[in-house]
């Protein structure tokens, strides 16, 4: 190394003499001008073989004389870009570069007198032992040495960029020049001006990566590869949202769904008051934490796992400037949730009260939905969800485990539903069952409408489905579902005139009865219902109610008695039949 005319020549001697001290690799070589960090071409040989990470060869997949697929040039340009943005970060310290349960990597710092003068960057299939570690720390001095000898020398730099002056003349000694007034702030200007350079390069990289389109994700990992530290993301009650990095550093890394303790959430609301009073990020037992905030409004918070506190003040602004950039993609994401549910709501009801335009089939397809569809109308309560929002957004996970399309909005107290797809059967069972499992409750009924191959049929299909509704709920089990098409002559109840209407043909047909009964404690009604039933059959009744043949006569002589009806008529029979019928589905016997 000390034979070499340039800095590229001392880089390349101390890549091919870092093999002679361990089972070490040299990927790259660095060297730092200015504070900015600029990547050794290789030899001469294989120079015209690879381009600098970043240029325009390295993002031409096309053209590679090593014969290499064009896939792997891409994959190994993106690489290598990668690596130069890691290596960019770095504040002038060696660091490494594995993960976890990753092959060795490190990057070596060429230091000479506190000033970093360029970066090894080398790997090893196994993790070297402690003496082949402090031999490439004497290599690295070494390589510090030359390099401080050869910066003086003006020329190109090692990234072979000619817009990079060298760092000023050396003595006759060798040494880097001191001050001419002899302080010990040697090399203060650089070094400053290196920290500034890594900043710089952080919070351009996470810019980049905010509006990448990789949103959060993204985000958490150019932080990760900038510090070296898991970086994570939780909203503003705790809850884990993105990871990127090693997952063993933070027990709390998983998602589960158990219910922190009270005094571990007294705990978090104290640290986000002390965090949004003072600025910057705060220490929180094993991580560094910063709040994401947007005009006063907490988002969430973005951290790094930082067990032994080796965070630096670059690594401390790569968390603030994440959280700066994460600011908007959350508030964004918050308005989006608030915006998509009445946007839904507003469509539903449009199409439910038939004052809908042909904007519609857009503003759907937009929402996800397609329109250009048959559609059934469902219409849901449920006693377990006090809020129709909590509803809506069970009936949309329940649908998405079935498999079914549906566009969820919400009319008063209902939620409505519209279950797109050509299905003769009613859809109402599985739904109820699997909107149940989603609540943990069955207490809640379902109307379904008829089909409709037009949106103008929509609101015919509402109405049926609140009718259906209606007289599940009224019923004798007022829990599950009820299709228009399964009513048969309750088609008439459901609204408020169809209802008084049956109420009173219960009254004309079996007042009387229903007064002896609530008088005297009997079942006149129930036998009369249980006779009509089973085709007049006295054989029947008896079995049904459990009673003797004679106690059916003898009932049914009674029932004669004190309706005054003949049930020996057939026309009398038909409306007594009718009226039980109703009555059972009205006001169901207890």
């Amino acid at each position: 190394m000390l034979d070499g005319d340039d800095e590229r020549e001392v880089l390349w001697g101390a890549m091919a003499a870092i093999a002679a001290v361990g089972p070490f690799t040299a990927e790259a070589a660095y060297a730092v001008h200015h504070g900015l960090a600029r990547r050794c071409p290789p030899r001469p040989a294989t120079a015209s073989t690879v381009a600098r990470a970043g240029s325009a060869a390295a993002r031409e997949p096309a053209v590679d004389p090593d014969g290499k697929a064009p896939a792997e040039a891409v994959a190994e340009a993106v690489d290598a870009e990668r690596l130069d943005r890691r290596i960019g970060a770095l504040d002038g310290r060696s660091q490494n570069l594995h993960e976890p349960g990753g092959p060795w990597a490190r990057a070596i710092a060429l230091r000479y007198r506190e000033i970093c003068l360029g970066y090894l960057v080398v790997r090893s299939l196994t993790t070297p032992s402690a003496e082949e570690t402090a031999l490439t720390d004497l290599l690295a001095q070494q390589t510090g040495m030359v390099l401080a000898r050869l910066t003086g020398r003006r020329g190109p730099p090692a990234g072979g960029s000619q817009d990079v002056p060298g760092t000023g003349d050396l003595s006759g000694t060798g040494n880097l020049p001191e001050p001419e007034d002899g302080s010990p702030t040697a090399g203060l200007g650089d070094r400053t001006a290196a920290a500034l350079a890594s900043r710089l390069a952080t919070h351009e990289a996470l810019s980049r990566a905010g509006v990448s389109g990789r949103g959060e994700a993204g985000i958490l990992q150019t932080l990760h590869e900038h510090t070296g530290f898991a970086a994570l993301t939780e909203d503003r009650f705790g809850n884990p949202r993105a990871w990127a990095g090693p997952r063993g550093g933070d027990p709390r890394s998983g998602t589960g769904s158990g219910m922190r303790p009270e005094p571990e959430n007294r705990r978090r609301d104290a640290l986000m008051h002390r965090a949004r009073r003072r600025p910057g990020a705060v220490q929180d037992r094993d991580r560094l934490v910063m709040p994401v905030a947007m005009a006063g409004d907490l988002l969430g918070v973005v951290a790094l796992v930082d067990p032994d506190q080796r965070a630096a003040e670059a690594d401390t602004s790569a968390l603030e400037q994440a959280a700066l950039v994460l600011a908007p993609l959350l508030s964004h994401e918050r308005r989006l949730a608030e915006l998509e549910p009445r946007l839904r709501r507003d469509l539903v009801d449009r199409l439910v009260s038939g004052e809908w335009t042909e904007d519609a089939f857009t503003q759907a397809a937009a929402l996800g939905h397609d329109l250009h569809r048959q559609h059934r109308v469902a219409v849901l309560e449920w006693l377990g969800a006090a809020e129709g929002a909590a509803l809506g957004d069970a009936v949309a996970r329940a649908a998405e485990r079935l498999r079914r399309d549906v566009l969820v909005g919400s009319r008063g107290a209902s939620t409505v539903v519209l279950v797109a797809g050509e299905d003769r059967r009613d859809p109402g069972d599985e739904l109820y069952r699997a909107v149940s499992d989603e609540l943990g409750t069955g207490a809640g009924a379902i109307g379904v409408g008829g089909q409709c191959d037009v949106l103008a049929d929509l609101p015919h299909s509402y109405g049926e489905a609140v009718r259906a509704l209606a007289v599940r709920r009224r019923s004798q089990d007022p829990y599950g579902s009820t299709g228009f098409d399964e009513l048969g002559l309750c088609r008439m109840i459901g609204t408020g005139e169809g209802e008084r209407e049956a109420d009173r043909f219960v009254r004309v047909w079996l007042g009387r009865l229903l007064d002896y009964d609530a008088h005297h404690h009997t079942e006149l009604v129930m036998t009369l219902s249980r006779y009509l039933e089973s085709g007049c059959s006295y054989d029947a009744t008896s079995e049904m109610l459990l009673i003797h043949r004679s106690t059916v006569r003898y009932r049914l002589q009674r029932i004669g008695e004190i309706t005054g009806h003949d049930l020996g008529v057939a026309e009398t029979r038909l409306n007594l039949h009718i009226a039980t019928h109703i009555r059972n589905v009205l006001d169901p016997p207890r």
